[in-house]
């Protein structure tokens, strides 16, 4: 029965028509997302939902009985979808759940799926490299304790832990560093937490990532459990490490709850809890990620000129994932870090052998993601025939590696791969119908009863043809022709011209301008077998694909092991492919607090360099004589390229990676700390002076003696003396007190640090710099010493400046250079852990009175000749 949606105008009180209503009580379930309603060919949106389909997708919103409405054609609905969900709204999909022809009345309708940011589970509307996690977030009562989950729906990867600290601040800090660890698209938590302190922190600090909450009772333990329980059918949850934790029970009972009924199917591919611990792994905190570029440009403009980028030699996409994954996350364990240096120089050793799997890797699709469609029932035939082509070059893979001598190929579940795949290959064509209910899926061989209903189909398309020419014989029509339409079946059809010749039994059908069509009782009789033939074929086909899938399924923990092993191997042949195409060598791991590269180079800067090499540098680092260095140099010289080069060694060396130098000596770190570059945040009402102060700030109080730290022009976002006054303390502060000794790269353009290097540990490098017929030429080498100039003012002169303001300025920079030296000539140093306070009780600043300050001060001008005078002058003159 077809669909009417609206009453006559006219109708007394423009009352509501049955399918309003039905639509109305579907929509009152989901208040927070755009219903997407199918009618016929259309997905329709009503009332405020069509008016922002229609904002959203510049589509037209029409009206009808008074009621917004805007549609799109249900053929075309995942590009529109696609674009729905990276405008992170929330989505209901209606479908119509019987068949209208068939319906009785209003025909039955019901969300089969509700679609978010975070629980997508369509590869279509994903980035194929990157994760999709929805991050779930409870937080205790006091709120100084908190778990977090993260769950990648489309990988049915999901993992916890829980944060307890003290200090509210830190324990929100704690918080925001897995969000930019992990990157979720969505954060989820329950009803009465979304207003707590600790949430609206977060959602303060990132403002773009989609919200959304569950009902309270889905957290309550003992509801929680049972979800958990159910759904990993186990009796309890000591295997997943949590049978004691309370709120780590409460988190991932409410967030697999959340997902199931935003689903609307069982979630068979989230096999397991994973809980990390971030003593494992090195956090890197939001000014690293983004200052060392590592995932994006700091102008998001160029993804290409990213750390991920440069490294990426991966050829599948659970690859990409995983290398990302560990990219923001480096071992800080020495065994753990030379494992994986020691699988990617398996492969660099043998490059036939790399070349040869990579290779094979370049043909396996996404094996994790058609997990996802399994565990979820949303499989089609032709997924199902590509799953089994890539777990069969997975297990080529596998074998391989493991004949070669390769220990992570170690893979017991083999058996249940090939079982799999022999099943897919005995039952399903190598090239079926993606839609499941038209048949031409299953082979004949397979199934008995198929085999008879296709040999009727064939048998009935045979009688066809014999048909079609004894009606040519019998008519002597010889343009005669059988065919087929959907609408009205088997017919005849002869041209105008020939109709008179058309026999008595002929039973007419259609009257077209140029011909006339026709059936017989023969030609439906045999139409009759064959239809009948079809539609049991179809439904058996049907039947038997849903039993493959259901076995399939039964493996999907094999299916996913499978996965991650080819994603790793995926890592180390990249790594290695890396390694031998870009000249990287094997780092040398330690703890002995050195860090000692050679020939250093900048991997992203030297891999976009055109039609010039890249000069390499060495760094130096320890515990003790050279554990912070103060780099001078002009701009354009290096210096930032330096800084960063030395923590990206020191990064990719700590996930077992290969490093772009001639040798290099690392001692682990603990952390990598980075306050480079100018930024503000003015939604938030920080300046760039104030956002410099806040990183600064997080860096110290977060340092230890085993942690790195690049600083690039820390103070210049104040006056002078205030900035220069701030980035002397820091040095000292660095040096002197107990537990921050890290190991510290600091770059200036405040000369007057040189000075610092009397303290112990502190030692001067520069960027040399050449002159030449009035010409500067940056040497971007790094050796010891200090610079004499930043160059600043030649900077102008070749940007074009005014001659005049560059004579001006360099009179002006030569004055206050020779003031400023006698200034800070006289400043204490402080070697102790003790802080200097800047001023002293009498608020005079501690400053020492010069030399010739005190010598004229105690002058008697009464007393000395006019030579005198000439000789004291020409004293101080070459004193200053």
């Amino acid at each position: 029965m077809e669909d009417t949606f609206f009453k006559p105008e006219k109708e007394e009180n423009e009352k509501l028509t049955p399918m309003m209503r039905q639509y109305k009580e579907i929509k009152d379930k989901y208040l927070d997302s755009i219903l997407l309603f199918r009618m016929g060919d259309f997905y329709e949106a009503f009332f405020d939902d069509a008016k922002r389909l229609s904002q959203i997708l510049n589509i037209i919103l029409t009206k009808r009985a008074n009621i917004p409405m805007a549609g799109v054609p249900h053929h075309a609905i995942h590009g529109y979808l696609s674009r729905l969900v990276k405008s992170g709204v929330k989505i209901a999909i209606c479908e119509q759940m019987e068949d209208p022809k068939t319906a009785k009345g209003i025909v039955k309708r019901d969300v089969t799926q509700v679609i978010t940011p975070g629980t997508i589970s369509e590869n279509r509307y994903l980035e194929s490299k990157s994760n999709n996690y929805l991050a779930s977030i409870i937080v205790s009562k006091s709120e100084r304790k908190a778990a977090i989950s993260l769950c990648d729906v489309s990988t049915g990867e999901l993992y916890i832990t829980e944060i307890e600290n003290e200090n509210l601040k830190e324990l929100i800090d704690e918080i925001a560093e897995d969000i930019i660890r992990f990157s979720p698209k969505e954060i989820m938590t329950i009803d009465s937490v979304k207003e707590s302190e600790i949430i609206k922190e977060i959602q303060k600090r990132f403002s773009k990532i989609f919200y959304s909450h569950t009902p309270d009772y889905t957290a309550e333990y003992s509801y929680a459990y049972k979800t958990l329980t159910n759904h990993f059918k186990t009796l309890s949850l000591k295997s997943f490490g949590i049978e004691d934790k309370p709120l780590l029970i409460s988190l991932v009972g409410s967030t697999i709850h959340y997902i199931s009924e935003l689903q609307k199917n069982s979630l068979e591919h989230i096999t397991e809890i994973k809980i990390y611990d971030k003593k494992n792994s090195m956090t890197l905190d939001y000014a690293t990620i983004s200052s060392l570029e590592i995932l994006e440009t700091i102008r998001n403009d160029n993804k290409k000129m990213t750390l991920f980028d440069t490294i990426d030699r991966t050829k599948t996409s659970m690859g990409a994932r995983y290398l990302k994954r560990i990219i923001v996350e480096p071992l800080i364990n020495i065994e753990e870090i030379n494992k994986r240096l020691n699988n990617v120089e398996f492969f660099y050793k043998d490059t036939k052998l790399m070349y040869k799997i990579a290779d094979l890797l370049a043909d396996i699709g996404d094996i994790e993601r058609l997990s996802s469609k399994l565990a979820l029932g949303r499989i089609n035939p032709k997924e199902l025939v590509a799953l089994k082509r890539f777990l069969i070059l997975s297990l080529e893979i596998i074998t391989e590696l493991a004949l070669n001598g390769f220990e992570e190929a170690n893979f017991e579940e083999a058996t249940d791969i090939k079982l799999i795949t022999d099943l897919i290959e005995r039952a399903i064509l190598e090239e079926p119908k993606i839609v499941t209910n038209e048949g031409d899926i299953i082979k004949d061989d397979y199934n008995e009863q198929l085999k008879k209903y296709n040999e009727a189909k064939r048998e009935g398309r045979n009688w066809i043809s014999e048909l079609e020419g004894n009606y040519r014989l019998d008519t002597g029509i010889n343009s005669l022709k059988i065919r087929y339409n959907n609408v009205i079946g088997y017919y005849i059809e002869v041209t105008k011209p020939n109709v008179s010749a058309v026999p008595k039994d002929f039973i007419k059908r259609q009257t077209l301008v140029s011909a006339e069509r026709f059936t017989t009782e023969k030609l439906i009789e045999y139409e009759k077998i064959i239809n009948e033939a079809n539609e049991k074929s179809c439904a058996l086909e049907f039947e038997i694909f849903t039993k493959i899938k259901n076995k399939v399924n039964f493996y999907i923990n094999s299916i996913l092991k499978t996965a991650k092993i080819i994603s790793i191997i995926d890592v180390y042949v990249s790594l290695a492919s890396l390694a031998k195409e870009d000249n990287y060598t094997k780092p040398i791991m330690t703890e002995d607090g050195i860090i000692d590269i050679k020939d250093g180079r900048h991997p992203v800067v030297e891999a976009n360099l055109i039609n010039e090499s890249f000069i390499p540098n060495d760094t130096y680092l320890d515990n003790d004589k050279e554990h912070l260095l103060i780099i001078t140099g002009p701009n354009m010289s290096g210096k930032s390229t330096y800084l960063r080069q030395t923590a990206l060694i020191v990064l990719l060396a700590q996930i077992g990676s290969f490093v772009p130098a001639a040798s290099a000596r690392i001692s682990i770190v603990d952390r990598i700390f980075t306050r480079v570059g100018a930024s503000d945040n003015i939604a938030r009402g920080e300046s760039t002076f104030l956002v410099e102060m806040n990183e600064t700030a997080y860096i110290l109080n977060r340092c230890t003696n085993k942690s790195l730290i690049i600083m690039d022009e820390i103070g210049r976002g104040t006056s002078t003396y205030d900035g220069l006054s701030i980035a002397w303390a820091i040095v000292e502060y660095l040096v002197g007190e107990e537990n921050k000794k890290a190991k510290t790269l600091f770059a200036t353009h405040y000369h007057e640090l040189t000075m610092l290097e009397e303290l112990d540990g502190v030692k001067n490098y520069k960027v040399s710099v050449e002159e030449y017929k009035d010409e500067i030429i940056f040497m971007k080498k790094v050796i010891e010493g200090s610079a004499e100039s930043s160059y600043g003012i030649y900077a102008a002169k070749i940007a074009g400046a005014p001659n005049k303001v560059i004579k001006r300025a360099s009179e002006i920079l030569k004055r206050l250079e020779n003031e400023a030296s006698v200034q800070f000539d006289n400043i204490e140093l402080n070697k102790s852990s003790e802080i200097l306070p800047l001023y002293n009780n009498s608020n005079e600043e501690i400053i020492k009175e010069s030399e010739i300050e005190k010598e004229i001060k105690e002058l008697n001008i009464n007393e000395i000749t006019p030579i005198d005078a000439i000789n004291l002058i020409s004293k101080w003159k070459n004193y200053l």
